[in-house]
């Protein structure tokens, strides 16, 4: 087998494994856990080590706390909830460059998912910051059990390809395009939350959290083809999980379950680790078919209306990002080009011209 392949079999195992574990005790939030075994096996390069496991576990725990404190203190004062919305979206999306991998999805998902859930009841925040703990910690435990089971070593030997390399990070960006990138995710991530609040569209919140994790794309979340991608999962996703739904309304087991989920995880696991330019958006698309999947199973399946609205809650989030962002730098760069500033602006771009005139 090539390397290629190996790492398709430890997805698609771990992704079934991952789906026949939570879907069969079935705790809160319990369909939380594949995604994230998922996305951690879907990481290139070998299990990266406890240590930098426990790097994203704090930083998944810093955003959960964060939720929590505005589920509990600050999610009925707009004026003070919004502004502070404002300030935690632009330090996660102002530090990404420099964070452990996944770490501002997950953070983004710790301050949107506890505030929203914890509307529906007094202890809901306390739970989900619970559960959402426990199911990334059992995603990582899915992750360095699977490297164990299913290893590199397993790929034939190239003596011509060079020794595998832990994949580098992409340079980090200036710091003023970081401060811009970090604005225009600001901004559509902060109007998001500004929309589904003052409209209490608590049961369009999943809409809401694929609107904030879409918006902080690393580093080129302001191209046009990163969010074409985007769309594009969630159509791929939606497709799947369509097919599966009626299947499973056909034959609703849980050994149907099981075997279905690990076919549709075979078809992505191979399309993620194809090489091609289109792996990334596969790569979401099965991440959007699992939340999808697992948010609409612990209902009655009678309810097709429900899951179809889901569904189109996922699409929406693509589309508004892409309305959002280009409406953002649209007018980030009028103001640029009114007031002749090529580079940086507000207090900064004042100081350079003080400092300049004064030499």
């Amino acid at each position: 087998m090539t390397l290629a392949q190996v790492r398709m079999w430890r997805i698609a195992l771990g992704a079934t494994f991952a789906i026949a574990v939570s879907y069969g005790v079935a705790w809160p939030l319990s369909f939380m856990m594949p995604l994230f075994a998922v996305m951690f096996l879907a990481m290139p390069g070998p299990w990266f080590g406890w240590k930098m496991a426990s790097k994203i576990i704090q930083r998944l725990l810093t955003g959960l706390f964060c939720g929590l404190i505005i589920s509990e203190f600050f999610i009925r004062m707009p004026l003070v909830c919004v502004p502070l919305y404002a300030l935690l979206f632009f330090y996660i999306f102002f530090n990404d460059a420099k964070a452990p991998p996944l770490t501002t999805i997950f953070m983004t998902m710790g301050i949107t998912m506890v505030p929203i859930l914890g509307m529906q009841g007094a202890m809901a925040s306390h739970l989900v910051v619970l559960y959402l703990f426990i199911n990334m910690a059992s995603g990582f435990v899915m992750k360095w059990l699977f490297h164990l089971l299913v290893p590199d070593s397993w790929a034939r030997p190239n003596p011509n390809a060079p020794s595998p390399k832990r994949p580098q990070k992409p340079p980090i960006p200036p710091r003023e395009e970081r401060a811009r990138l970090a604005l225009v995710s600001t901004a559509v991530a902060t109007s998001a939350v500004v929309i589904f609040y003052s409209l209490n569209l608590v049961q369009y919140s999943l809409a809401m959290i694929y609107i904030c994790m879409m918006a902080g794309t690393p580093t080129t979340n302001a191209s046009l083809m990163v969010l074409k991608a985007n769309s594009k999962a969630c159509v791929i996703g939606g497709v799947a999980v369509i097919i599966a739904y009626n299947l499973l309304v056909a034959v609703p087991t849980y050994a149907f379950l099981v075997v279905l989920c690990f076919f549709v995880a075979l078809f992505f696991a191979q399309k993620m680790t194809s090489g091609l330019p289109s792996a990334g958006a596969w790569t979401s698309g099965f991440t959007t078919y699992l939340v999808l999947l697992g948010s609409s199973t612990g209902v009655d399946t009678s309810a097709s209306a429900n899951f179809y609205l889901r569904i189109a809650q996922v699409l929406f989030a693509g589309f508004f990002c892409i309305g959002a962002i280009l409406v953002t730098e649209h007018l980030l760069q009028r103001r640029k080009l009114r007031k002749g500033r090529p580079r940086g602006f507000g207090v900064l771009a004042l100081l350079r011209g003080g400092i300049k005139k004064g030499s």
